[in-house]
C-alpha cells in the first residue's frame, strides 16, 4: 500500500532537515503541492490521501534534485511573485520576495499621482525572468512596459512569463545593456517610470554565497564590479535622459548596506528630488526612489 500525504511529508521534511536545508517543512510542503497541484492547506485537509506510485516516484525524483543542492524553484520550475505565477529556470535569477517592495512602490506612486486613464510608459532594466515588468503590466492596465536585458536567454524566459500572465501585448522586450535599447525608440524625456533590480553582489563575495546560489543561478544576474555600485551609477545617469522632467519616477533595489551609497549618488546630482529609502521586513534598506526634477 502506498504512503499517505502526511507520511511522505514527514519523511521528506526529515530528509531536508538532515541536509540542513533552510525551512525544511515548508520546502517539503511546496514540493508536494507542486506534484499534487494542491494549495498548502489542502495537504492537511487531505493528509490521509494515499499517493499513487507515479506521484511517489515523481516526489522521489524531485526530492533527490533538491538534496543535490538545486534550488527548490528550479526543481519545480515555478515561483510565485506579487500574486502571479512565473516559470523559472537557470536562464534567469530566481525572484526574491524583497523585490515585491520595488513593485509596490511603483504601483503606489502611480495610484497617488496618475489617473487610471493616463497612459504610462515604464522601463524595467535587467528584467531577468520578467517578474517586475509582468507585475507592473498586469496591475497597470493602461501602460506599455519596456523590458531590457543583456541576456537573450533571460529575455526568452521573460516573454514566456508575459504570455503565461496574459500581458505579452503590453510589454516590449529589448536586448541590450541597461537603458541603451531605449535609444532607438526615441524615448528621451518620455518615460513615466524606470525600475531596476540590477546585479549588485561583489565578485569577491562569491565564496560566501550559499552553494545553491553560486552553483545554479546565472552569474550575469548576480555580480557587479566596483563594490556593486557601477551599474547603479550608469542607470541613474541614463535614467535622467529618459525620465519625464518634473514627474518621471525612478525606483532601484539595492543590496545589504548599499542603500545610503546609492542614495548619495542620486543626491550628488541636481536632476532628482524627493529621494526616499524603503526598508524590507527585516529592516534592511532595500529600495531607493526619486523623482526627476
Amino acid at each position: 500500500m502506498g504512503k499517505t500525504i502526511l507520511e511522505v511529508l514527514n519523511f521528506t521534511t526529515k530528509l531536508f532537515w538532515e541536509k540542513d536545508i533552510e525551512s525544511p517543512r515548508i520546502e517539503a510542503e511546496l514540493l508536494l503541492c507542486h506534484i499534487l497541484n494542491f494549495k498548502r492547506t489542502e495537504l492537511y485537509l487531505n493528509s490521509q490521501r494515499v499517493l499513487s506510485s507515479e506521484e511517489e516516484q515523481r516526489l522521489k525524483t524531485l526530492t533527490e534534485e533538491r538534496l543535490s543542492g538545486k534550488p527548490l524553484q528550479y526543481v519545480t520550475g515555478e515561483v510565485e511573485f506579487f500574486g502571479l505565477k512565473f516559470k523559472i529556470d537557470p536562464r534567469a535569477l530566481i525572484p526574491r520576495p524583497e523585490t515585491e517592495i520595488l513593485v509596490s512602490k511603483v504601483l503606489e506612486h502611480f495610484k497617488e499621482e496618475k489617473k487610471e486613464s493616463d497612459f504610462l510608459k515604464i522601463a524595467d532594466i535587467g528584467t531577468g525572468c520578467g517578474n517586475i515588468a509582468t507585475s507592473l503590466a498586469y496591475h497597470l492596465k493602461n501602460s506599455l512596459v519596456y523590458a531590457t536585458d543583456l541576456s537573450l536567454d533571460a529575455l526568452s524566459l521573460a516573454k514566456e512569463n508575459a504570455e503565461i500572465n496574459e500581458v505579452k501585448g503590453r510589454i516590449e522586450f529589448l536586448h541590450g545593456d541597461l537603458l541603451a535599447p531605449l535609444k532607438d525608440k526615441n524615448l528621451e524625456n518620455q518615460m513615466n517610470a524606470i525600475a531596476s533590480n540590477p546585479p549588485y553582489v561583489q565578485k569577491e563575495e562569491k565564496e560566501i554565497l550559499p552553494e545553491e546560489v553560486k552553483e545554479y543561478e546565472p552569474e550575469i544576474a548576480l555580480f557587479s564590479s566596483e563594490e556593486g555600485y557601477n551599474l547603479y551609477q550608469q542607470i541613474i545617469e541614463q535614467s535622467s535622459v529618459y525620465l519625464k522632467k518634473g514627474e518621471g519616477f525612478l525606483a532601484l533595489e539595492t543590496g545589504y548596506n548599499q542603500a545610503q551609497i546609492v542614495k548619495s549618488m542620486i543626491e550628488n546630482r541636481d536632476d532628482f528630488i524627493s529621494i526616499e529609502v524603503l526598508k524590507d521586513l527585516c529592516g534592511i534598506e532595500r529600495v531607493i526612489s526619486a523623482i526627476r526634477r
